[in-house]
């Protein structure tokens, strides 16, 4: 049977490097499912200005789902014709599926205990290059959310453990990353990611087969959701007794050159099917 075949990573500690965010040791293998016409999903916690800003630097324009789960972006040139609820946003449709941002903010204000809550919007552009190690431009495109608002989790666990249950009883998912929790909308990678298939399925008449890979408690509900799932082993961050249950493989090596290796034995695995992937044209 033909199918479509569609990659879907996250960024942060699984295609860019947890330390230095570099993704050179993957360029070979972003070039093949480019060439392949197989188009590379990432699904992240980072802001659309970050994720554009990534697919220009590797010659990418594939669909995104931003902000943990928040919003879809779906590129023109693949998806012509926009359903009622899509937004013009430039080169992309924007499907919302979360509050914005705001939404979050009043609510995180309202905290008593204001003096455990470090987040991007009162540490400014100065405090995200502290904590990110990006650059000023990085850090301004970080700071652009839309949805969801990140935090520094407190040192202290109970603390932390309050701020969740306040935050939990106002509405907020808080998901746990690889270097911060996240407050936003209840959504999650999994359902955005099934939602991206289906309307892929809809606009190429194929069903989609998904290779997910993800390094963060935040990716096990796309992990979860995926035909294939890959998690990339960590250079901090022990890996969870959740994952060790899971059927997935778990990578020996960390970061972009993990992602690779894992990525091109997928492709090699489907190679039969990488022809079906040659999209149908589309005529205006």
């Amino acid at each position: 049977m033909s199918v479509n075949l569609m990659v879907v990573t996250d960024l942060d500690g699984t295609l860019l490097d947890h330390y230095s965010y570099d993704f050179k040791p993957a360029m070979s293998v972003v070039s093949s499912l480019k060439r392949s016409g197989i188009p590379l999903v990432f699904n992240s916690s980072k802001t659309h200005a970050e994720m554009r800003y990534l697919q220009d630097q590797m010659g990418l324009l594939d669909p995104m789902i931003c902000e943990n789960g928040s919003a879809i972006y779906l590129p023109k040139d693949r998806f012509r014709t926009a359903q009622s609820a899509w937004e013009d946003h430039g080169d992309f449709w924007r499907i919302s599926l979360a509050k914005p941002r705001e939404h979050w903010l009043r609510i995180l204000a309202e905290y008593p205990d204001q003096g455990s809550i470090l987040s991007f919007s009162t540490m400014g552009i100065q405090g995200v290059m502290n904590t990110t190690g990006l650059d000023w431009a990085g850090s301004e495109r970080a700071s652009q959310r839309e949805y969801t608002e990140p935090l520094m989790p407190p040192a202290n666990n109970e603390i932390k453990q309050d701020l969740i249950t306040y935050l939990n009883g106002k509405g907020a998912l808080v998901q746990q990353g690889g270097r911060f929790i996240t407050v936003g909308d209840s959504v999650d990678k999994g359902r955005a990611m099934e939602t991206l298939a289906c309307f892929w399925r809809q606009e190429y008449g194929l069903p989609v087969r998904t290779l997910a890979l993800g390094d963060g408690l935040n990716d096990v509900a796309m992990l979860e959701k995926a035909n294939r799932s890959v998690w990339i082993r960590s250079p901090v961050n022990p890996i969870p007794d959740l994952v060790k249950q899971k059927d997935w493989h778990i990578t020996q090596e960390c970061g972009p050159k993990a992602w690779a290796a894992a990525t091109q034995m997928w492709l090699e695995q489907h190679s039969h099917l990488v022809n079906s992937n040659k999209v149908k044209e589309h005529y205006g």
